[in-house]
């Protein structure tokens, strides 16, 4: 009752005591948002190096007549294998090509696959982009919170306590700043190169004329 008393009268002590206990449940999701952070740099490096020289303009152009000519033919099958050739160079374009139906392919068919694409695509891109904002809001937390005893240790003479607090504090500053900073640079590039393959695929939508 003593201990409930003190904390009704005193509201700031809650907000410390409250402050003080998110300090390792913050340190273990930096830890693993730095984790995701790499899988995600990883995956990036491979799917760039997968691209690179790959995409020919002149290919493509070539692939959406010739799908044209095949669809115009009554060939829809053939159609969407001349589609997936032009649109090899780029992750959703396989993947909107994968996902067309092999035995019909209609306008509205197309259109269904290519805003299921968008969205994958999208879907994709909010995985670093919430690191961009989490990394960094998670350093600042696992700076403010050790600061707290960091200051009552140095106002007790206890310069071990307080060397140990701002160690934390700034290792948490720069591991956040990290997180955000990688996961913008591929947010960056991935935002690039998935509007690209959007567009190719919408023209090659637009040279088949469907």
């Amino acid at each position: 009752m003593e201990t409930l008393g003190y904390y009704l009268t005193h509201p700031q002590a809650i907000i410390y005591t409250i402050a003080s206990a998110l300090l390792y449940p913050v340190l273990v999701i930096e830890l693993i948002a730095l984790a995701w952070c790499i899988f995600e740099a990883g995956r990036f490096s491979v799917e760039l190096a997968m691209r690179i020289g790959r995409r020919s303009p002149d290919a493509l152009r070539e692939a959406a007549r010739a799908a044209r000519s095949a669809l115009h033919a009554g060939k829809p099958d053939e159609a969407i294998g001349l589609m997936g050739a032009g649109l090899d160079h780029g992750r959703y374009g396989r993947r909107f090509t994968e996902a067309l139906d092999r035995d019909a392919l209609t306008r509205a068919d197309l259109v269904k696959a290519l805003s299921d694409t968008e969205f994958e695509a999208a879907r994709r891109l909010e995985r670093t982009r919430m690191l961009v904002r989490l990394g960094p809001m998670l350093g600042l937390m696992g700076t403010l919170i050790p600061i707290s005893p960091a200051l009552v240790g140095l106002a007790r003479g206890d310069v071990q306590t307080l060397a140990d607090n701002l160690v934390i504090a700034f290792s948490t500053t720069v591991i956040g700043l990290l997180i955000g900073g990688v996961a913008y640079v591929i947010s960056a590039v991935r935002d690039r190169l998935y509007a690209r393959d959007v567009s190719d695929i919408e023209y090659v939508l637009e040279t088949m004329e469907v």
